[in-house]
C-alpha cells in the first residue's frame, strides 16, 4: 500500500520549535517520524504564518517536503486538499497528523498501517491513546467523497476552521457510509485529557517534561504504553500551568440560591469588590504564565453587581493577541444583564477575535421553582428567562442556560432539557446540565444520581484550576476555598504562588493509588478529597 504523509502545521507556535527533545524541537521529531513511513511528506502551512522563518529553515534540509500554503484553512479545505495531494502522487492512502506532535509513535503507526491494509478500511484512528502518539489513515477514494460531502450535505460542518479533529468531524455526519477501523488501546487513558502536542504552553510543558522524566528513567519512548504510564505517575506532566482561573469579582448575590456558600454562610469573601487595578495585575500576570486560559468571572458571587464588571470584562478581552488567547467565562443569575452591556462586549471580543461564554443560572422550568430554589419573587424568572435570548442575539452558540441537577428539581429536568435543546429555543440548542455540588458536606446533600466514575481520578482542578478571592487569596482548593491558602497572587506572584500546588498535587496522586488499591478509607473525615465529588469535573 502506498502512503503519503500528510501533516497539518498551518498553525503552529514558536514552542514546536524549542529544541528541548534532545537536539530536536517537536517539528523536526515529527517530520523524521513521517519521513519513515513515505518518500513524499506533504505539508499545509498558513500564509504569513509567524514562524515561517523557522518552517523554511527546517524543510530546506527535507526533499521529501512539499509545502502547500493557504492563508485560511477550512476543515473543508483541509480535506480536499488531502484528496488532490493523493492524487498527485498516486497514492493509495494518507497518513494524516499534525506537525507539533513529538510523541508520534512509530509502532502505533505501523500497527494502524497494517490493520488499515487488513481490513480494507476507509478511515482508521487509534482510540484510547494519548492525544498525539497516533496519526489517522483515511483512503483516497474517501477523502475525495468527504471532499465532496464536506461542500455538499455536510457543508455546515466543512466551512468551520481547521481543527485537531476535522476529518472524523465532517465524516461522523455522514459516518454509516464508510468502513472504519479503530486500534483500541490496552489502556485507556482518554479520563486523563493528555493532549501531547506543542500549540499551547500547557502542552509544550507537558511534552518538555516527559521527555526530561523519561530520559531521567530512561524510558523507552519508543513504546506508548510505556511512555503514557509514565505521564499518568508523573506531577509535573499532569500539572504545567493554570488553564482555568475562577476569579471572584463580587461577593455578594442578587439571590441566596440553595446551592451557594451563600445560603449556608459560608462565604469564603475577605472583602464584598475586586478592584479593577488589582484584577488588571492578575490578568497580566495570567497573560505572561499561561498564555493561553479561560478567566471566569466570578467565583462565589454574582460579577454583574460589581459596580466596573464591564470594564472587568473588557480587561481579559484586551490580553487577546497574536501570541495570546485568553478566553471569557462569565456565570450570572441573568438579572442585570443589559443590552448595552452584553453589545460592548460582544463589540471588544470580535474586534480582538476572542472567545466569550455566558452561562445562566434558570435550574427550572417553572417560576415557582425557580422562586423556591432561588429565594426570590417569582418574577425573577422571567428576567432571568429574557437575558437567554437577549445574550444570544449577541454572543450565537455561547450562551448556556444551566440547570443545577438536584433531588428538589429533578421532576422538571426532562422538560428543561427538552425545551432547551431544540434548535429553535431562545439558545439554539445550548444548555447545560450542571451537577450537584455540597462543597465536601458544607450544604445539604441534594446529588440525585452518582456520576463518579469506579476509580478515583486525579483531581483537574489541582492539575489545572486557580481560584483568586476577591483580595487576591489563592485557596489550595475551591472546595476548601475558606481553610487552606496556597498564598497571595498579589504579593507572591503568580508562578511562586503556582508552584506551591506542586507538593498537593505529589500528595494528591499517592492518595489516589492507595485509594484505588483499597488502601484507604474514601470517606475518612479528615481527609476531604475523600468526600469530594468534583475531582472529575472539567471546566471550560
Amino acid at each position: 500500500m502506498k502512503s503519503l504523509v500528510v501533516l497539518y502545521g498551518g498553525d503552529l507556535t514558536s514552542h514546536a520549535f524549542e529544541k528541548v527533545f534532545g537536539s530536536e524541537c517537536a517539528f523536526e521529531r515529527v517530520l523524521n517520524m513521517a519521513s519513515k513511513f513515505s518518500e513524499k511528506i506533504v505539508l499545509f502551512l498558513k500564509d504569513s504564518s509567524p514562524v515561517s522563518g523557522q518552517i523554511s529553515s527546517i524543510i530546506a534540509k527535507n526533499p521529501k517536503v512539499e509545502a502547500v500554503s493557504r492563508d485560511c484553512w477550512t476543515k473543508s479545505l483541509f480535506i480536499s486538499e488531502i484528496s488532490s495531494a493523493l492524487k498527485k502522487y498516486e497514492a493509495e492512502s494518507a497518513i494524516v497528523s499534525y506537525a507539533d506532535t513529538p510523541f508520534l509513535n512509530e509502532k502505533l503507526t505501523a500497527d494502524l498501517i497494517e490493520m488499515h491494509s487488513k481490513y480494507a478500511a476507509e478511515y482508521s484512528f487509534a482510540d484510547g491513546f494519548p492525544y498525539g502518539l497516533a496519526p489517522e489513515l483515511i483512503e483516497s477514494g474517501t477523502a475525495s467523497i468527504l471532499s465532496e460531502l464536506s461542500k455538499t450535505s455536510l457543508k455546515a460542518e466543512g466551512e468551520k476552521c481547521m481543527d485537531r479533529e476535522a476529518l472524523f468531524s465532517v465524516m461522523r455526519g455522514d459516518i454509516n457510509s464508510f468502513e472504519i477501523e479503530t486500534l483500541i488501546s490496552d489502556v485507556d487513558y482518554r479520563l486523563l485529557r493528555f493532549n501531547f502536542e506543542a500549540s499551547s504552553k500547557i502542552n509544550f510543558l507537558s511534552c518538555k517534561n516527559l521527555y526530561a522524566e523519561a530520559q531521567n528513567q530512561k524510558i523507552d519512548l519508543s513504546d506508548a504504553y510505556s511512555l503514557s504510564n509514565l505521564a499518568s505517575k508523573t506531577p509535573l506532566v499532569m500539572q504545567t500551568v493554570p488553564a482555568f482561573y475562577n476569579i471572584q469579582i463580587s461577593s455578594k448575590y442578587n439571590h441566596k440560591y440553595c446551592y451557594s456558600l451563600e445560603s449556608a454562610g459560608k462565604n469564603p469573601s475577605p472583602k464584598d469588590f475586586m478592584t479593577l487595578s488589582d484584577f488588571q495585575k492578575i490578568v497580566s500576570q495570567i497573560k505572561d504564565f499561561s498564555e493561553n486560559a479561560v478567566i471566569s468571572l466570578s467565583a462565589f458571587g454574582e460579577p454583574l453587581l460589581n459596580p466596573e464588571f464591564l470594564q472587568f470584562a473588557l480587561e481579559v478581552i484586551n490580553q487577546n493577541d497574536q501570541n495570546h488567547k485568553i478566553s471569557l467565562l462569565i456565570e450570572t443569575d441573568g438579572l442585570l444583564v443589559s443590552d448595552e452591556i452584553a453589545s460592548k462586549i460582544s463589540q471588544a471580543a470580535k474586534s480582538k477575535n476572542a472567545e466569550v461564554n455566558w452561562i445562566v443560572y434558570l435550574d427550572a422550568v417553572e417560576k415557582s421553582m425557580y422562586a423556591s430554589l432561588h429565594n426570590c419573587p417569582d418574577s425573577d424568572f422571567e428576567k432571568a428567562l429574557s437575558a437567554v435570548p437577549l445574550l444570544e442575539n449577541h454572543f450565537e452558540s455561547h450562551v448556556f442556560p444551566q440547570f443545577m441537577r438536584m433531588k428538589t428539581n429533578e421532576n422538571q429536568l426532562e422538560s428543561f432539557y427538552r425545551f432547551w435543546k431544540e434548535k429553535e429555543s431562545p439558545s439554539k440548542g445550548e444548555l447545560i446540565i450542571q451537577k450537584y455540588n455540597s462543597v465536601c458536606g458544607s450544604l445539604p446533600e441534594l446529588k440525585s444520581a452518582d456520576l463518579s466514575p469506579v476509580n478515583r481520578l486525579p483531581c483537574w482542578h489541582l492539575r489545572r484550576d486557580m481560584t483568586i478571592l476577591s483580595d487576591g487569596t489563592v485557596p489550595f482548593c475551591f472546595q476548601l476555598s475558606f481553610e487552606n491558602y496556597a498564598g497571595s497572587i498579589l504579593t507572591d506572584g503568580i508562578e511562586g504562588t503556582w508552584a506551591k500546588f506542586s507538593e498537593i498535587l505529589k500528595n494528591h496522586l499517592a492518595f489516589v493509588d492507595e485509594l484505588n488499591s483499597e488502601k484507604t478509607e474514601s470517606k475518612s473525615a479528615d481527609n476531604k478529597c475523600g468526600i469530594c465529588d468534583e475531582s472529575y469535573t472539567f471546566n471550560f
